[in-house]
This record gives structure tokens, C-alpha cells and sequence, in this order.
């Protein structure tokens, strides 16, 4: 039974192994899966306040238990308000204006009848004749009609005025003119009224009185929208909103109590009602964490391809997110107070999320993640969107998290990251300020937003650095900090190596410099390659004394040895480092460069000493094992630690003989083919040889010659060796350089040879 169990686990295993497998072979459908699984949690976080409960209440039904308030909340009793606003705005007359158009038009017929009166291009018959044809003059007496015919033009001119502004003042009168159909029989007699009472001859007043009852027809005033609904709008403005003010576990509705609009409004607002529109509002949500992960992945596959394919930074980014939305969906359930409670967004720490993937992953990366999560903290906060609670927690988590995002997109050294707290503090308070001054928040609640700003930036410093360690060993990454903490001359193999190699030591200090400026001329990681330069020779602490810069007499260990041998020791340093390194848990980074710093060049210096013992010594034992450097980082360690070997060992290093010497370095490097793969241009080359040039001009400066004192000649002759210093270093300097070639080349290149 016991075996059959045991094989039983191991099928299991295996099966689940090899979908594991097929999993890491498929990195497609292993994003795709990322993907939907962080979809759903942030779905699940951001809509789960929607179903805190399966209440089934109606309006005017009897509520079935008693329901009491889950936490602190001010709640508007929007039914009320909503009410009285609409109460008040009906409660305001229309308000009416002239019609103009319509005036205008009975302008224009009065108009062309007085023209027509005034026309005596015809005889008296024709014109009367004629003027029958319309149907006002039609409507009138013979007599009038002949009356008005015979009148002098400038009678009829004044006729026409005073009739016209009768009529036209009366219909622009607000209180007199019509308003509505029925209105325009009243009109019409109020105006033949005022016509009787006027001046006008007998035939102009009967005039007018057919002109009123044939063309008015209609009301001449219509009501003013516009002026209408600005004084409903001004209405609805006075009317002040009711805030019902709810504790923990207040009462909101008793057992059989009726449920009114305002009751179950307040439930609403607590989330205790399952309405029919809750997975309606839950798919809306779904849709705007739909469209936030989708803005990320498609900005990663389109400008950080890099990123993109590496599932463990798509995993890092989705799960620093989701811890932050977690975050501040507990935040969201604290207690401030009933003043406060709608401040509690504002200690939601976006920004520990964008500096950690700032630092751990990009800046331009961070800054996307920062607009994603300022859009799901306000949701986070308010679901619907409806209050300005949201938008204001949603401004201050976007700036704060960029100001984050900037302040350690240059991490230099630890404190730095005590600073971007600071900043990030800074900017929360200012558009907290900024959203009081706007929104006429009070004293007292301004107040307390402030420090919920201070102690949101703190907080998301110290999370950054108490997260950092455990996201680094996690997914395998190198931060800038984690270098920085590398770099400490106080660690255990930087202690040994300076101890038990200084020659060693110090060539890597300068070696990291080079780097450094180069990799700031070629926009390459300054602070992993000075670091991995700090490390790259660790492998010699095995047997230092080997090497030439930790040689400090003039026996030399390689006379006594083969050069088979003496290569071997030589090239073994590259493996002996890489399994210190992994002793010690440096940085995969790091490893990578020990083991590429060299690549498969040729060590020349005993290669063309072992020819001159035997012309068939095969030159496959004097490689390095390889492989060539794979990145900027690494190519840059290798140039500037052959430059800076090669360099050191010329005599009278003048700044032309040693940019020609270093260009002379890259060039044989890049024809032997150690540079092939890795990215660097040549116009990336140029940079690195000038930026080698400008750092080595600073350590090989001419120095002014001390004149001899006479003490100092004095008390030189009673020493045992009568000698300048002057002279004591340059016989050293023979001593030590004279197995080696002549030429500046050739004893650099033994020197080189013998260092590495």
C-alpha cells in the first residue's frame, strides 16, 4: 500500500512538473496567466466593498432585522436634497421675453402696406383695384380704403409711427403683451382700446384694428429658457445639503421599522443593499482594471520589449500593485471619525509602489504604474465615482507616486532614500493644500489631511527600504541599494582583498573608476559596474602572490614555474572568483561579469614564452574559459581593467602616448572578437576611450620636482645605501620590468599578462 501511495505522489509530481516545464518553454501563456490571475484579484479588491452584504430591501417595506451602521460615515440625505431642489425649482415662474422674430415679422407687413398706400404710379381705380387683391386691404371699408389712398404721404408716414409703436411697445410689454393662445384675443382689445384713445384720423384707427385682428395671430412673447433655468439653478443652490451623521453601530433601521427613501438611501451608501445593479457596477470596475493592466503590458511590449519577456518582472509589478491596493483597502476600513473618514485615501502608499519598481525594475516603467494606481485608488475609495472624495485621493496618490518615482531615479546612496520621503511628504501637502483652497475644506480637516500626507510619504520610505531586501532575493534582482550596501570597503571580501591583495585592491579601485566614467558616457549602469569592478579580481585572493601587483619583491614565483602552468594559475583567477562570489551571494550581475571580464582572450605574455621553449605547445591552454561579455556592464570592466593594467606599466606617460596606447587596447579587443556580443556601437567605443583617457590624464599628471634640502642630504649620507629617491624607484622600476620588452607595448602587455 505504502509503495503504491509513493508511486502515486510521484506520477503526481511528475505531471505537475512537466506542466511547470511546459510553462517555462511557453513564456506566452505564462504572461497570459499572470495576466488574468491579477486581473481578478484586483477585480476582486476594488469591487468587494459592493457585496458586503445580501440584504433584500424595498422602499415602504418593513425592514427584516435590525441594521446598524458598520462604521463611522456622514452620509447626504441625497433623497431629501434631491427633493427640495427640484421642489424649489418649480416653485420658480417662467420667465418670458419679446419674441422678436415674430415682431419683426408684423414690422415688415406694416411696412409693406404703408408702402403700398403710398404707390400712385396708377390711377385712383387701378391702385384701389389692386390693393383689394391682398387680403388686409380687402377687409376694408371702400371709403376707408379711398381715405387712405387720397392721404398725403406724409400723414401716412406719420400714421404709420405712431400705429407701429403702439402696437410694437404694447406686444414687448412683460405685462401686457400675450403669453399664450388664449392670451391674443385680450391683447387684440386692449390695443384697439389704446388705438381709439390716440390721435390717428378715424381711417387710420380702423386700419390698425383689421391689421390687429388679421395678422396678430399669435402670442408675442415666449419664455426665456436660459434666464429661466439660471434662476432654477440659483434655487437649487440655496438649497443646503442634509448630512445625517452615523457611528459605529448606530441604528440605521429597526425590526419592522418601514424603510424609507431616506433609510434606504443610507444603506445604500454603507453598501447593505444588493441592488439589481451590482454586477452591473462590478463590471464596471472589471473594465477600468481591464484597461489599467492592458495600458501596462501594452506600454512594456512596446517600449520595454526587454522587460516584457521576463515573467518574473511582469509577476513583481502585479504584485507590488496588488499589496498597495490591499493596503488601502484596509486603510479604507479605518475609523478617522466622522469628519475625517473621507480623508483616509490619502494614506493609501502609491508612492512605496512606484519608487520600488522605480528602483527594482524603471523609472519610465514606474511612472505608468503610478497613473494605473492613482485610477484604482479612486476607485478604491468611492466604486462609483460619484464624490469628490475619489478624484482627490486619486491626485494626491498620482503626484505623490511620480515625485516618488523621481526622487530615487538617481539612487546614489541609501539616504537618498530617506529624502524621497520627504518629497514625497512635501508634494502630498501641497495638493492636499491645494484641494482645501479649491473645495473650501475646513481648518480642522485640512489640518488633519496634512498629516496623513506627511505620514503617508514617510511610510512608503520606510517600505521601500524594508521591502526591497525581500523583493531583491525573491525575484532575483540587483538593485541600485543592494550595490550600493556592496560597495562598503568594510565588507568581508573587500576587507580580504585589500588585506591579502592591496595590489589587487587598488588596481580595482581604479579599474572601477574607468568604468564608471565610461559607463556614464555610454548611458550604460555606472553603479553596478564600479561595484562589479570592486569584485571582478576576488578570484586572486586564492594565491595572490601570483600576480604582479601584489608582488612586493623582486621574486617573481612565475620564473620558477612553467608557462603552462603559470598560464593556468593565471586564468584559473576567473573561476576561483566566480566560486567566492557564489560563496559569498553576490548579485547574479556580478557573477556574470567575474565570469566575462576576460572572455576567451589569448594570456599572450607566457603563450610567447612557452614558443620559445616549444614551437608546438598547443594555444588552447593559454585561453580564458570564456564567454565573452554579454552586456555593456561587462564589456566596460574588461576594457578598463586591460587599459588600466597596460597603462600603469608605461614609461613617461604622456597624454597622446596614452590615448593612442588606450584606442591601441580597444582596437585589439574588438579584432579579436571579445566585443561581439555584446551591444556597444563604435561611436560608443569613442566615448569609452575619451572617458578612459580624461580619468587616467588625472592619475598620470606631471609633478613638480622637489629640490634637495641639505638636511635631507645630510641625513641620506649616514644611510646604510646612498641613493636619491628619486633614483631608488627608478632602479625598482628596472628591476621589476627588466624580463619584459622595452617598448611602452611590450612591457605593458607582459605587465597585463602577468596581472591577469
Amino acid at each position: 500500500m505504502m509503495v503504491l501511495k509513493n508511486k502515486l505522489i510521484k506520477t503526481i509530481w511528475d505531471e505537475l512538473s512537466g506542466h511547470l516545464d511546459w510553462l517555462k518553454h511557453h513564456t506566452t501563456w505564462l504572461r497570459a496567466i499572470v495576466g488574468v490571475m491579477y486581473f481578478l484579484l484586483f477585480t476582486i479588491l476594488l469591487s468587494s466593498n459592493i457585496f458586503v452584504s445580501t440584504l433584500q430591501i424595498e422602499v415602504g417595506e418593513p425592514s427584516p432585522q435590525l441594521i446598524t451602521a458598520p462604521w463611522t460615515k456622514d452620509i447626504v440625505d441625497q433623497v431629501k436634497y434631491n427633493r427640495e431642489k427640484e421642489a424649489a425649482a418649480k416653485g420658480v415662474k417662467p420667465i418670458y421675453k419679446a419674441d422678436e422674430e415674430y415682431l419683426a415679422l408684423l414690422t415688415k407687413e406694416l411696412g409693406n402696406a404703408f408702402a403700398a398706400l403710398r404707390e400712385n404710379s396708377a390711377s385712383e381705380d387701378e391702385r384701389i383695384s389692386e390693393l383689394k387683391k391682398t387680403r388686409l386691404f380687402a377687409s376694408l371699408p371702400e371709403g376707408v380704403l379711398t381715405s387712405l389712398i387720397e392721404t398725403l404721404p406724409d400723414e401716412l408716414d406719420k400714421s404709420e409711427k405712431v400705429g407701429r409703436d403702439i402696437i410694437l411697445t404694447r406686444a414687448r410689454d412683460l405685462d401686457i403683451g400675450s403669453r399664450t393662445s388664449k392670451d391674443v384675443a385680450v391683447f387684440r382689445d386692449r390695443i384697439k382700446a389704446e388705438l381709439d384713445q390716440s390721435d390717428l384720423t378715424q381711417d387710420a384707427k380702423v386700419f390698425f384694428k383689421v391689421f390687429m385682428d388679421l395678422e396678430v395671430s399669435q402670442p408675442t412673447l415666449i419664455v426665456d429658457e436660459s434666464t429661466t433655468e439660471a434662476v432654477r439653478a440659483a434655487k437649487r443652490a440655496e438649497i443646503k445639503q442634509e448630512v445625517l451623521h452615523y457611528k459605529a453601530n448606530q441604528k440605521i433601521v429597526g425590526a419592522g421599522e418601514i424603510v424609507d427613501e431616506t433609510i434606504y438611501q443610507v444603506l445604500v451608501d454603507y453598501g447593505l443593499i444588493n441592488s439589481q445593479n451590482t454586477w452591473k457596477a462590478a463590471s464596471g470596475i472589471a473594465l477600468i482594471v481591464l484597461i489599467g493592466i492592458a495600458s501596462i503590458a501594452a506600454y512594456l511590449y512596446q517600449y520595454k520589449r526587454d522587460v516584457f519577456l521576463l515573467a518574473n518582472r511582469l509577476v513583481l509589478i502585479g504584485l507590488i500593485m496588488i499589496l498597495v491596493v490591499a493596503i488601502g483597502r484596509a486603510v479604507i476600513a479605518l475609523n478617522l471619525g466622522a469628519d475625517f473618514n473621507t480623508l483616509s485615501g490619502m494614506l493609501i502608499p502609491v508612492a512605496w509602489a512606484t519608487m520600488t519598481v522605480a528602483i527594482l525594475v524603471g523609472v519610465d516603467i514606474a511612472i505608468m504604474v503610478s497613473v494605473v494606481l492613482a485610477v484604482f485608488v479612486a476607485v478604491l475609495v468611492d466604486p462609483a465615482l460619484s464624490t469628490s472624495f475619489s478624484l482627490h485621493a486619486g491626485v494626491v496618490a498620482l503626484f505623490g507616486g511620480i515625485v516618488g518615482v523621481y526622487s530615487v531615479s538617481r539612487l546614489s546612496q541609501r539616504s537618498d532614500l530617506a529624502r524621497a520621503g520627504i518629497f514625497v511628504s512635501g508634494v502630498n501637502v501641497l495638493m492636499i493644500s491645494g484641494i482645501a483652497l479649491s473645495s473650501d475644506m475646513r481648518l480642522a480637516v485640512w489640518g488633519v489631511g496634512v498629516i496623513l500626507g506627511i505620514v503617508n510619504g514617510l511610510a512608503s520610505s520606510f517600505l521601500t527600504v524594508g521591502a526591497l531586501h525581500w523583493f531583491e532575493s525573491g525575484f532575483h534582482i540587483t538593485s541600485s541599494v543592494r550595490l550600493l550596501e556592496l560597495s562598503d570597503p568594510n565588507r568581508p571580501l573587500l576587507k580580504r582583498l585589500l588585506m591579502e591583495a592591496p595590489g589587487t585592491y587598488h588596481h580595482s579601485i581604479l579599474v572601477g573608476n574607468l568604468a564608471e566614467a565610461a559607463a556614464e558616457a555610454v548611458r550604460a549602469d555606472a553603479t553596478l559596474v564600479r561595484v562589479a569592478s570592486m569584485y571582478h579580481d576576488i578570484g586572486k585572493l586564492k594565491r595572490p602572490y601570483f600576480f604582479i601587483e601584489n608582488q612586493f619583491t623582486q621574486d617573481n614565483p612565475h620564473d620558477k614555474i612553467a608557462p603552462t602552468l603559470s598560464s593556468l594559475i593565471i586564468t584559473s583567477h576567473v573561476k576561483d572568483g566566480l566560486e567566492l562570489a557564489k560563496e559569498n551571494k553576490l548579485p547574479l550581475q556580478i557573477q556574470d561579469i567575474i565570469a566575462q571580464h576576460h572572455g576567451d582572450s589569448l594570456v599572450s605574455f607566457f603563450y610567447h614564452k612557452a614558443l620559445e621553449e616549444n614551437e608546438n605547445v598547443p594555444e588552447e591552454t593559454f585561453h580564458y574559459e570564456g564567454p565573452k561579455p554579454q552586456t555593456k556592464e561587462a564589456a566596460l570592466v574588461a576594457l578598463a581593467d586591460n587599459v588600466e593594467a597596460a597603462v600603469r606599466s608605461m614609461k613617461q606617460p604622456t597624454p597622446g602616448r596614452v590615448e593612442g596606447f588606450v584606442r591601441k587596447i580597444i582596437k585589439d579587443k574588438l579584432n579579436d572578437g571579445q566585443l561581439d556580443q555584446c551591444d556597444l556601437t563604435f561611436q560608443d567605443l569613442d566615448r569609452i576611450a575619451m572617458a578612459f583617457v580624461r580619468v587616467l590624464s588625472g592619475i598620470f599628471h606631471s609633478r613638480v620636482e622637489y629640490p634637495e634640502m641639505p638636511s635631507i642630504r645630510e641625513s641620506s649620507s649616514n644611510d646604510s645605501v646612498n641613493k636619491k629617491p628619486s633614483e631608488e624607484v627608478e632602479e625598482s622600476e628596472t628591476a621589476q620590468t627588466k624580463k619584459q620588452p622595452d617598448s611602452p607595448e611590450g612591457a605593458a602587455e607582459a605587465k597585463v599578462s602577468q596581472e591577469d
